[in-house]
């Protein structure tokens, strides 16, 4: 009986385990392009709003754009593959009038 109750202890916890690697979301890149981040204040603001509002947000990059006057590269790692631009732009919540998240997509 004792090894019977040891088994059953040891299934309960495999099945545990699995349970709960089966509910984790890998990690999701999302890239595109955001106007009006002119300052390192402007790139805090937005990361700021974005890790705040948006569930499941990893890590916010604003990196420099292909020309200094155009928009900048906006990285967003997320645990969630359902992250849209219009969410994205709705989280920056009275920011929005200052910045604009012009494209996102889902990488890969």
């Amino acid at each position: 009986m004792k090894k019977f109750l040891v088994f059953v202890s040891m299934l309960m916890s495999l099945l545990t385990a699995m349970s709960r690697s089966a509910d984790a979301v890998a990690d999701v890149t999302y890239t595109g392009e955001i106007s009006g981040v002119v300052c390192a204040s402007c790139k805090e603001h937005v990361t700021t709003m974005l890790m705040k509002k948006l569930d499941g947000v990893v890590s916010v990059d604003v990196k420099p754009g292909d020309k200094p006057e155009g928009n900048q590269k906006l990285v967003i790692v997320a645990k969630s593959d359902k992250l849209t631009k219009e969410k994205a732009n709705e989280a920056l919540g009275t920011f929005a009038k200052n910045y604009e998240i012009v494209s996102l997509t889902k990488k890969g």
